[in-house]
């Protein structure tokens, strides 16, 4: 979906939310100023465990939701 598609798509399914609340919330998201917002810095060992968790993945290392909610779901039942 190229960029008009998408903003196309977003526009239409605002136009149907009926919850004040809700329309509220989405313009305080979409009046967020990127130029004034900070940067978060990654320290060495942050960079690190990405970096990390990136090999695990690549290595396929990995565990879904569902295997570590019923691994602990069975560990807390010991």
């Amino acid at each position: 979906m190229n960029t008009i598609e998408l903003q196309n798509t977003i526009v239409r399914k605002i136009l149907t939310i009926k919850d004040n609340q809700l329309l509220d919330y989405l313009n305080g998201v979409l009046s967020i100023d990127k130029e004034n917002s900070k940067s978060y810095k990654l320290n060495d060992f942050e960079k690190q465990v990405i970096n990390e968790s990136l090999t695990d993945y690549k290595n396929g290392e990995i565990i879904s939701n569902d295997d570590v909610f019923f691994k602990t779901e069975k560990w807390l039942e010991e």
